[in-house]
């Protein structure tokens, strides 16, 4: 027996992809759709009044347009057989039935086709794609099947040609209901299926259930209009569960509302039947659009949120760090950020080991937060760096720092602390450092003195600092303390004066670098230390070990406040 290529069949996309596909999985989804599609237009044609082939409640619109959107063109074929058989027990002549089903089908591949010249997205997660089910689809697609199935009916003889306009609105409005109702509901739930967001929100969600459907009958079984009381639920089913929770609710809703008008009950009561049930189904319409359109504008406020988050996270991991260990000496560092999730900080810090086996160590802090900031930090970290190749003299480095940003980034000021770290054996290190207006480096010592070194003008302002160098010598147990003002100014109402901050710092002498560095924040920040801070604070030590048998070279970033992400 001879095989046949699958690339050598011709015929439209539809059947090839059809044919390449299982034909029994296929088979079975046609009769799925088909069998899903009946029923639902049984329940429709149940609403029919004026016209047996006519309602204004048609949720097979919207089955079938999901479906074509999710499934593909090559799934028309159950919509046709749906809409065929569904429409045959209505006692209309063969070839209006086939006119309907024709109209049924056109309806949905057109309404499709539309939304793919728009790139439309089947979650709902964008405006413009609520939009565009609303215009595209609702009100633009359904025209096709309400004028060939009305067209069918009138010349079979089933209509007057004085009701045409009538019927024809009845069904364009009946069809557009289920492409506002029943298309955004499984569009939804099949784009966020298996509903992660839920995960611990069950109960607010059942809450939400039950206030919808309470409200739903309440409304619904009094005359009295109070068609305004469903925007506040679905305004909390779009903020607190975005596009799923808003299309459930309309949905629940519907289900509850749709039966009561057609009983004569709520506030559409008193109007013919079809028209009670256009106006319920406008209103239901109308009200499911608001919701979507709510929460899709939440849902692309969060996506952005979402967004500026990871590039501001990214943007200041870089500003911190993983150096190389320092031979010889302890170093400890403590980042905390404060303010919003996705305004990235100025705050910085960085050491690093010179060609002439010296290392650098800098602390910096960019005036404000957000881009400007960070793409300052960024500057002033890789100027230093570039600057100690070709200057050994913290003042003179940090010169080059002041020039740079004046040159290339005019505007933002920031403070900076420079200093080089000359290791000598026996435990003693010499330390040259020069400060741009920062707050003073604080030198530990062993016995619990606290000597604040060095002053200078803020970098950004002028052409000429008042930059000078600083010598201090380490003993074994001595620590340099660096730190941002976030430090001193993380108490509202409080800034901590140079003599606490001394005390404070006295009574951590004999600790390890780590252990100053979290007895310095204990005791400097508000409550017990974890609360978030009103700026951003670096806190960086470098401490003499005092024997030989400490820990070798180490330096720690805490791991439970190591970046802005381990901190939310």
């Amino acid at each position: 027996m001879r095989s046949i290529r699958l690339s050598a069949l011709r015929g439209p996309g539809w059947l090839r992809a059809a044919i390449e596909e299982d034909p029994w999985l296929y088979a079975a989804k046609v009769v799925a759709l088909a069998g899903v599609y009946y029923g639902a237009a049984k329940l429709g044609l149940e609403l029919a009044f004026e016209t047996p082939s006519v309602t204004a409640v048609w949720p097979p619109t919207g089955i079938a347009l999901a479906a074509l959107v999710l499934g593909g063109y090559r799934l028309w074929p159950g919509v046709a057989l749906g809409a065929f058989l569904a429409n045959s027990w209505t006692g209309v002549p063969v070839y209006a039935v086939l006119g309907i089903a024709a109209g049924n089908t056109l309806e949905a591949v057109v309404g499709t086709n539309l939304l793919r010249r728009v790139e439309f997205r089947p979650s709902l997660e964008r405006v413009r794609d609520v939009l565009s089910l609303a215009v595209l689809a609702a009100i633009v697609s359904t025209t096709v099947s309400a004028t060939l199935g009305v067209t069918s009916l009138l010349a079979a003889d089933e209509i007057a040609s004085g009701d045409y306009g009538s019927v024809w609105r009845t069904w364009w409005l009946g069809d557009m209901g289920g492409d506002l109702v029943v298309a955004p509901a499984l569009l939804v739930v099949a784009a966020q299926w298996p509903f992660r967001e839920l995960r611990g929100r069950v109960a607010e969600a059942a809450a939400l259930a039950v206030a919808t459907a309470g409200l739903a009958v309440f409304m619904f079984t009094r005359s009295t209009s109070l068609t305004f009381l469903i925007f506040p639920v679905l305004v909390w089913a779009a903020l607190r569960f975005w596009r799923l929770g808003a299309v459930v609710a309309i949905l629940l809703f519907a289900s509850i509302a749709i039966p009561l008008t057609e009983s004569d009950m709520g506030p559409f009561s008193g109007e013919a039947p079809d028209d009670r049930l256009l106006l319920a189904q406008l209103y239901l319409g109308v009200a499911g659009l608001t919701a979507l359109v709510l929460a899709a504008v939440v849902t692309q406020r969060q996506r952005s949120e979402d967004s500026l988050e990871h590039i501001a996270s990214t943007l200041q991991e870089s500003l911190l760090p993983h150096p190389p260990e320092i031979p010889g000496v302890e170093v400890a560092v403590d980042f905390r950020p404060a303010g919003e999730r996705h305004l990235v900080g100025g705050d910085f810090y960085d050491w690093f080991r010179n060609d002439d086996g010296t290392w650098a160590v800098t602390i910096g802090d960019v005036v404000g937060k957000g881009p400007a900031a960070a793409a300052t930090a960024g500057l002033a970290r890789h100027t230093l760096r570039v600057a100690a190749i070709q200057e050994s003299r913290p003042s003179r480095i940090l010169q080059f720092l002041n020039d740079a940003v004046l040159r290339e980034s005019p505007g933002p000021t920031c403070t900076v602390v420079y200093a080089r770290i000359d290791l000598h054996k026996g435990g003693r290190s010499r330390i040259v450092l020069s400060v741009g207006g920062h707050p003073p480096p604080l030198v530990l010592r062993s016995d619990g003195t606290v000597e604040p070194v060095g002053r200078g003008g803020l970098l950004g302002v002028s052409d000429d600092p008042d930059l000078a160098d600083y010598g201090v010598d380490l003993a074994p147990g001595d620590a340099l303390v660096l730190h941002t003002d976030g430090l001193t100014d993380a108490t509202p109402g409080r800034v901590v004066s140079a003599a606490e901050l001394s005390v404070a710092l006295a009574s951590c002498a004999g600790e390890s670098a780590r252990g100053i560095v979290q007895g310095l924040e204990r005791m400097v920040l508000p409550g017990d230390g974890g609360a978030e801070p009103r700026d951003d604070i670096v806190v960086l030590v470098l401490r003499i070990p005092t024997l030989e048998l400490e820990p070798r070279a180490w330096w720690r970033r805490f791991p439970d406040q190591a970046g802005a992400r381990e901190r939310r």
